[in-house]
């Protein structure tokens, strides 16, 4: 019966992280179909919705470390010497980004990047001008945000970042509606300026609610046994960054093969409308690897219990996938009557989630072996993995193209079928030794997990 306690507690301990963890990797994301609603509403929606589109993946490219800051900070916020050493190295990191972001939103860099290699015409390059203006400090607040948040999962202050995250999601809403309503800004501004407020306004009040219980953690943790230098910090912190480039910037390889295939904007717009539901599938799914990571640092629960917990995630989010994919009523629903496609935009984006519903599973492994080897605080394996990726990734679109007659759809579904597949089996492979040392420590404490009940 104590066990079973201690598993029950376990679990409501896992869920609660993972649902802040979630929102604050996902939020930023899930605001867009309001966000492009509100420009469908504006005089020039297609130019303001496009205007905008293109300035945020600019942006969020351009803030790619974000993406594992969060995780950084959950590996390094052990003492007042290292959280000095990780403000320090992401202080660079934000006036690097900054300084990108500028050099992309003024002067001759940003016309040649617009009208050379996105080649798009005078009235949307003012548009996107106008939304890259205001997004300028987006990708710097992105990474001071992931690291707040990190820190405040370290200090246990979950309910602190789920209330973040509805602050967040509040102020952007409130931003726009006000832009808009009252004229304030026009086109794709009203969306760029709100979600950088929004942003904003999250920081503050995720930085004053844990400002405290920051300062008492360094003072009662003043070091290390180990000392953390900005190498170390840096050595850790490359193969992460690399991780997430190969991710960003795949969909838009495979729209530039995709457009070599007959149809080429009927099969990108199925797969695009597939991809949009199965990234809201994969909003928990997403979260696993900074949990498990924060589960791992509280030293309280054995590593079996975690691994069964992502598995769990894993399934469920496979089951929902399933049934949207195979029922038929559930596809005709969301594709159909919700997301308004018809004919054969419908039956095109039905093929391609079915292509992809495999893959939740397959995540939840490489999200959880890949947090193994971060926890052991060795990362140059991610390297391995993402190349291993990569070959597998440029192999089909090769073959795709040039040695198969399949159809753009099918080229573009399978290759991140076939990619995010393989990058499972390989971090696997790569991360299993991590995963048995995490057990052998564990178990080599002796520590009694039920006397955390």
């Amino acid at each position: 019966m104590k066990n079973k306690n201690f598993h029950n507690k376990f679990y409501i301990e896992a869920i609660t992280i993972l649902l802040p963890v979630s929102a604050s990797m996902s939020v930023v994301i899930a605001i867009i179909p309001f966000l492009t609603a509100l420009l469908a509403r504006t005089s020039n929606p297609e130019e303001s919705i496009a205007g905008y589109s293109i300035a945020f993946f600019i942006m969020m490219f351009v803030g790619l470390p974000h993406l594992r800051t969060q995780g950084l900070t959950i590996m390094f916020f052990t003492s007042s010497q290292s959280i000095k050493q990780l403000r320090k190295f992401l202080s660079y990191c934000v006036i690097f980004v900054t300084f990108i972001a500028l050099m992309l939103s003024l002067g001759p860099f940003s016309d040649f990047l617009l009208k050379e290699i996105f080649i798009i015409e005078n009235s949307l390059v003012i548009s996107v001008k106008d939304a890259l203006i205001w997004l300028i400090p987006f990708p710097g607040l992105m990474i001071i945000r992931m690291h707040l948040y990190g820190s405040a999962f370290r200090l246990n202050k979950k309910y602190i970042a789920l209330w973040s995250n509805a602050v967040g999601i509040i102020s952007i809403f409130t931003f726009a509606s006000i832009f808009f309503l009252f004229n304030i800004f026009s086109g794709s501004m009203i969306a760029a300026s709100s979600i950088t407020l929004g942003i904003f306004c999250e920081v503050v009040f995720l930085a004053v609610n844990i400002y405290v219980d920051t300062n008492n953690f360094m003072k009662k943790n003043p070091k290390d046994i180990e000392h953390v230098s900005q190498k170390k910090l840096l050595v850790f912190f490359v193969p992460l960054f690399i991780d997430a480039i190969l991710p960003a910037s795949t969909q838009s390889i495979i729209n530039a093969t995709m457009g070599l295939k007959s149809n080429p904007d009927l099969s990108i717009a199925s797969l695009m409308m597939a991809l949009g539901i199965f990234h809201i599938i994969l909003i928990p799914i997403n979260g696993i690897q900074n949990t498990t990571l924060t589960l791992f640092t509280m030293n309280k629960y054995e590593p079996y219990l975690i691994r069964r917990f992502g598995l769990f995630v894993g399934i469920l989010g496979l089951f929902i996938i399933l049934i949207i994919a195979f029922i038929s009523p559930a596809s005709n629903l969301i594709f159909g009557s919700l997301l308004g496609a018809e004919n054969e935009l419908k039956t095109l984006s039905i093929n391609a989630i079915k292509i992809l519903s495999i893959l939740p599973l397959v995540l939840i492994v490489e999200q959880f072996y890949v947090a193994y080897l971060i926890s052991t605080k060795n990362t140059k394996p991610v390297i391995i993995i993402n190349v291993l990726r990569l070959i597998t990734f440029v192999t089909w679109l090769v073959y795709g193209v040039v040695f198969s007659n399949v159809s753009g759809l099918v080229l573009g579904a399978a290759g991140w079928t076939i990619t995010l597949f393989s990058e499972g089996i390989y971090a696997w492979l790569v991360g299993k030794s991590s995963y048995n040392k995490i057990k052998y420590l564990h178990y080599k404490k002796k520590i009694d997990y039920n006397i955390h009940i």
